[in-house]
């Protein structure tokens, strides 16, 4: 088995707990549709109202995160403008925009083959990087990684990699939510970036999800930054997954949890006309900006403009004070979740592979081909 590049800092980095996620801990925390107007997705971290695991942390000052309130998960989402790639041969921009796989589509050609050692996936300065190599089998990724799945898995596994011959698979089952694959990672393991964030993974795709019948589409999630907001009393939720389009359509996303009093309400999209590759690994950035409440996305090294949100997108469920739509970042991002997590039922089952996580205070960019 490969060893872990000496640039990667999953072990090296302290561990820090800043009030446990209920579906970290695997005690059967429900997650039900997100666009339930009455039936809200739970907060995921203890907070003012709610409850607290039996022999968990409290919750503790969120002094890390420069923000001075009482802590819980806190995220901050957005972008800004073309940076400069991160040194070292992974940051290489990876093949053009090729994003036109959609369900049920064959097989396309990988658009990237590794070349060269698995550092190229882990440039120099990153702040966290993972590529699942050391962990066993069938099993939730090794600590700082939580398990935070509810009603689907996220497990290692050796079918398929992107590089090395492990990577995480998230496997959903068909029929009705909570659909929940996620593995979640604490600040501690990302504390440079936990204002300014960039990241990218590598994700495989067997299909997108089917509408069940009688319903229009499947909103789903593929990875999101998440904090607890400045006036501790919701948390402000960036995410990457898609809806439209056959359940292909790529999506930008903005949710607060409803856990305060009274709930602060928001849910808001911008979608993008590409359609996530399936049957191919394909590139993921991301650039969530705590400073100027924007993010930005990229695919296969091209960014996706449309996806490109600064303060506020065009549509929101939820248009009503104290947000008003604004997609309001919290201090700092506090949690991230990687993986795979929808929202209504689809008709068939879903496999998704992810390896190559990086995250970093600069773009990371694509593997070289």
């Amino acid at each position: 088995m490969r060893s872990r590049p000496p640039v990667s800092f999953r072990n090296a980095v302290p561990f820090v707990l800043l009030g446990l996620p209920w579906c970290a801990l695997n005690l059967g925390c429900s997650s039900p549709p997100k666009d339930s107007a009455t039936d809200p997705l739970p907060p995921p971290f203890a907070g003012p109202g709610s409850s607290v695991l039996p022999n968990s942390p409290q919750p503790s000052s969120a002094g890390s995160n420069g923000a001075g309130n009482p802590g819980q998960a806190g995220s901050s989402e957005g972008n800004g403008g073309a940076t400069a790639l991160v040194g070292g041969p992974g940051a290489a921009a990876g093949a053009t925009n090729s994003a036109t796989g959609a369900a049920g589509s064959s097989a396309l050609p990988s658009a990237y083959t590794p070349s060269g050692p698995l550092s190229a996936l882990c440039p120099a300065g990153t702040a966290f990087c993972e590529d699942f190599e050391d962990d066993a089998l069938d099993r939730a990724p090794q600590a700082p990684w939580q398990d935070a799945t509810n009603g689907a898995t996220a497990r290692v596994n050796a079918t398929r990699a992107f590089s090395g011959s492990q990577a995480l698979l998230v496997n959903v089952p068909s029929g009705p939510p909570p659909h929940r694959g996620y593995v979640a990672l604490q600040q501690g393991s990302f504390a440079a970036a936990n204002r300014e964030m960039y990241g990218r993974v590598m994700v495989f795709l067997e299909a997108t999800p089917t509408a069940a019948a009688g319903q229009n589409g499947v909103h789903w999630t593929l990875f999101q930054g998440e904090g607890r907001a400045a006036t501790n009393n919701y948390n402000a939720i960036y995410r990457f997954g898609g809806e439209l389009q056959g359940g292909a359509g790529l999506m930008a996303n903005y949710e607060t949890t409803q856990d305060g009093n009274p709930p602060v309400r928001s849910d808001c999209a911008q979608h993008s006309q590409t359609l996530m590759p399936v049957q191919r690994w394909a590139c993921l950035e991301w650039h969530f900006s705590q400073a100027t409440n924007e993010v930005q996305y990229w695919l296969d090294g091209g960014e996706l403009s449309d996806l490109h949100v600064v303060d506020r997108g065009p549509s929101c469920r939820y248009d009503e004070p104290p947000l008003n739509g604004e997609w309001l970042a919290p201090p700092a991002f506090q949690t991230l979740y990687m993986g795979w997590e929808q929202y209504t039922a689809s008709s068939n089952a879903l496999n998704v592979w992810l390896d190559g996580v990086v995250v970093g205070t600069g773009r990371i960019g694509c593997p070289a081909p």
